[in-house]
């Protein structure tokens, strides 16, 4: 993730002074130049405050949820990550619809396996319940590598750069809410879908157009009242006249604290089948991840 200095760290102390002195914004006419000032300070602070979060993540219960229509593509999934203890343990539910039972990928502290709980659309890729693979944390955890913290990462990554790329053009807006503050800014469809969170097969890709991708899409940053981060979400449709539009919404939740009784037990060995080998791992994790399981 993009780590700011020292200034960073001003700003968000000055938006704290700003949002509990209740500066009140006009409701109708033109914003003025103080107006533009306060609220780009509170962005940068909300922005911080995100990225400080996903730096310093402590025990967190958290959804993700994409939704993507694009031509014949429809895309609803949900995610729900636990993350407990130090060195953690996690386990990433993943629900593609709301009948069916989550599969799940656990990984109990320090070992060298994660186990995946299979749900039914992928039962046929083992003769058992559970598979175990090598982990992901090999070389010990990595907030980023946990999937609901990996958006985050790369939407920090398509903000940063887009900060660079279309200054002019990025959002930097804020409001006051019942629960807190929402700071508004934005990145760049192309680098969403760079940074692989937005969730085009490839083959696809090259259908979404250069103007398309050079529009900026918002993301609205979610704050309760101490500027502590709650949630973000990518909302939008993107569309050029011509080709076929984009609609997403794509957003992220913290839902409490995770606690150890959060998680399931270790399965047996007679619930286990061991998936070995990198190759091996490599062609388990395609077919689990897609929508179609492979026979």
């Amino acid at each position: 993730m993009a780590l700011g200095g020292p200034g960073r760290v001003a700003a968000l102390a000055a938006a704290v002074l700003l949002v509990a002195t209740g500066c009140a914004r006009p409701t109708a006419g033109s914003a003025t130049a103080d107006e533009v000032a306060a609220d780009k300070i509170t962005v940068e602070a909300g922005i911080r405050a995100f990225q400080h979060h996903f730096e310093n993540l402590g025990d967190e219960h958290a959804k993700v949820y994409n939704f993507l229509n694009y031509g014949d593509i429809r895309l609803t999934t949900e995610h729900e990550s636990y993350k407990y203890g130090d060195p953690p343990m996690t386990v990433l539910e993943r629900r593609r619809d709301e009948e069916s039972d989550p599969s799940a990928i656990l990984h109990p502290q320090d070992d060298p396996l994660d186990y995946v709980r299979l749900d039914a659309q992928h039962a046929d890729l083992a003769p058992t319940p559970w598979v175990s693979v090598p982990t992901i944390y090999q070389d010990g955890f990595q907030t980023c590598f946990l999937l609901t913290a990996w958006l985050a990462c790369h939407l920090d990554n398509a903000i940063a750069q887009t900060k660079l790329d279309a200054p002019d053009r990025q959002p930097a807006q804020a409001q006051r809410t019942e629960d807190g503050v929402e700071v508004t800014t934005g990145a760049l469809l192309g680098l969403m879908i760079d940074e692989g969170f937005i969730g085009i097969p490839p083959d696809q890709e090259a259908k979404i157009s250069a103007r398309m991708r050079d529009q900026v899409v918002p993301v609205v940053i979610k704050l309760d009242a101490d500027m502590r981060f709650t949630g973000f979400e990518i909302r939008g449709k993107v569309a050029d006249g011509e080709s076929e539009p984009l609609e997403l919404q794509i957003g992220y939740e913290v839902l409490g604290v995770a606690e150890e009784d959060d998680f399931p037990a270790k399965p047996s060995p007679s619930e286990l089948t061991a998936i070995t080998g990198e190759a091996a791992a490599d062609r388990f994790w395609e077919a689990f991840n897609s929508r179609e399981p492979a026979g």
